[in-house]
């Protein structure tokens, strides 16, 4: 592929997802704007390692929580038997049971898929800046780089 062809694909590419058009409120500024600087678009992998952090811990209180509604409700059966109120609870039990288990199912799917973002960006991303910085463009700074 020509140096060319690749610049009009990056520009296309550009124009389409419209990042050039947003401006750093931290003065970074547009490559599109007079006198401004390439965006700056920074990742760390801090935010996705705390999200999975806090999915893992609403999944330990969210499993708690399960296992205390059901050592709750196994007391419930002997000494309420004929109230009204106890028909009520077995009916929702199982309800309570299926929806708890459904979350607490969910934060550990979140926790995994989290912590691997944060390690892609914390080992990947880093990896692959590395081998695009070390591309030779015979001494011409593309345009992401000025």
């Amino acid at each position: 592929m020509a140096w060319d062809e690749w610049e009009q694909l990056k520009a296309g590419a550009a124009q389409r997802m419209q990042i050039d058009q947003l401006a750093d409120p931290g003065g970074g500024g547009s490559s599109s704007t007079p006198g401004g600087s390439a965006p700056d678009l920074k990742a760390s992998k801090g935010p996705w390692t705390k999200a999975s952090g806090v999915a893992q811990d609403l999944r330990t209180v969210t499993n708690t929580g399960l296992t205390e509604l059901k050592t709750a409700h196994d007391g419930v059966k002997g000494g309420t038997a004929g109230f009204t109120s106890t028909a009520a609870l077995n009916e929702i039990l199982p309800t309570w049971e299926k929806r708890l288990t459904s979350v607490r199912n969910e934060c550990d799917r979140l926790h995994g898929a989290l912590a691997k973002a944060g390690r892609d960006f914390g080992e990947i991303d880093p990896a692959v800046a590395g081998e695009v910085n070390g591309v030779n463009v015979g001494g011409n700074k593309p345009d992401w780089a000025r």
